[in-house]
């Protein structure tokens, strides 16, 4: 099989990482240096630099160069909690930005989630996780403004997570969750939060979180940046296996 000059050069610059023995935030050479150590065109170490941000291994900073990224974040979409819970974060610190905080009508669809009337008054929480300073995971959560109505009292972006205020507030107490998770490319807004360029793909879990009475009061979606993540899915037998 013919290794073309690009795979060449990113097969370099991973063992310049190795040799060089370089740690998550350590800055690499710059793609004209690069291509003076490889006698490749500048062109196709651009090309390769980009296939290795886009594979999470390393990350550019606008006026600074490309640097090394730490791990990918592991992170369980089937444990229920709030994002902490569900996040190994090794190291890495988490900020929260809040994009908006309103109230509006539910569509057709989040109505038919939430189990309520198209039109029915809902909180909408728009919020941006930034990992060691980058934008990574943009939330949504849509939530019957009846059954939290004066949530944006209580809710202070940085303090009490979002499921602890719902819990201990209003009683809504997480039970069950239904996820889907899906790969597509990211829209305007979630390109523009997440600092993405146009049609990158993101992965989205949606899903709804229900008490243990099957009432739904959180109808989310979460859109992660790829190359930040890896994630793990746990299963197991149904208590009542189905025989064929």
């Amino acid at each position: 099989m013919t290794i073309t000059l690009y795979e060449k050069t990113i097969d370099f610059v991973r063992t310049l990482i190795s040799d060089r023995h370089l740690q998550p935030g350590d800055r690499l050479p710059s793609e004209i240096e690069i291509a003076g150590m490889t006698g490749v065109s500048l062109m196709t170490v651009r090309r390769a630099m980009s296939e290795l941000v886009a594979a999470g291994t390393l990350h550019r900073v606008q006026g600074k160069g490309t640097f090394l990224r730490s791990a990918r974040i592991q992170t369980q979409s089937t444990i229920i909690g709030g994002l902490r819970d569900t996040l190994a974060l090794q190291g890495v610190s988490l900020q929260t930005q809040l994009v908006s905080l309103k109230k509006r009508k539910a569509s057709e669809h989040e109505a038919a989630l939430l189990s309520v009337p198209e039109g029915t008054e809902i909180w909408e929480l728009i919020r941006v996780r930034h990992f060691d300073g980058e934008p990574a995971l943009r939330e949504v959560a849509t939530i019957p403004s009846i059954l939290a109505p004066d949530l944006d009292v209580h809710f202070k972006v940085g303090e009490e997570s979002l499921y602890k205020i719902l819990t201990t507030q209003y009683g809504l107490i997480e039970s069950v969750e239904e996820q889907t998770l899906i790969a597509r490319p990211a829209g305007a807004s979630e390109s523009k939060d997440l600092g993405l360029s146009p049609g990158s793909f993101i992965i989205e879990v949606t899903g709804v979180s229900m008490t243990s009475s099957g009432t739904p009061f959180d109808s989310f979606q979460m859109t992660f940046v790829p190359g930040r993540f890896a994630f793990r899915l746990h299963s197991s037998l149904s208590a009542d296996p189905v025989t064929l």
